[in-house]
C-alpha cells in the first residue's frame, strides 16, 4: 500500500510541475506555448494509440480480460502525466528548440 501512495505522490508532483510551467512567465511566452503544444500533441497521440491498442487486445484478440480494462485505462492515463512532465522538462531545457 505504501508503493501506491508513493506512486500517486509522484504523479501529483509531475502534474504540479506541468501546471507550474504553464502558469509561469516562460510558459506564457511564444516558446512556452510551443512547448505546451508539442507536449500535448504528443500525449494525445500516445493516448489515442494506447486506447486503440487496448480495445484491439480486449475485443479482437481477447488477450486481456474485459474486467481489467478500466484499471489498465486508469493507470495508462495516470502515466501520461509522468510522460508529460518528462517531455516538458526535456523540451524546456533543450538549447535549440
Amino acid at each position: 500500500m505504501l508503493w501506491l501512495a508513493a506512486l500517486f505522490l509522484i504523479i501529483f508532483i509531475c502534474h504540479m510541475y506541468i501546471f507550474r510551467f504553464n502558469d509561469s512567465e516562460e510558459g506564457k511566452d511564444e516558446r512556452g506555448r510551443e512547448i505546451q503544444h508539442k507536449t500535448n500533441n504528443m500525449l494525445y497521440g500516445i493516448l489515442y494509440i494506447g486506447v486503440i491498442l487496448l480495445v484491439v487486445l480486449v475485443d479482437y484478440f481477447e488477450i486481456i480480460p474485459i474486467e481489467y480494462l478500466p484499471n489498465i485505462l486508469l493507470w495508462f492515463v495516470l502515466s501520461l502525466g509522468i510522460l508529460g512532465s518528462i517531455f516538458t522538462y526535456i523540451n524546456k531545457n533543450r538549447k535549440n528548440y
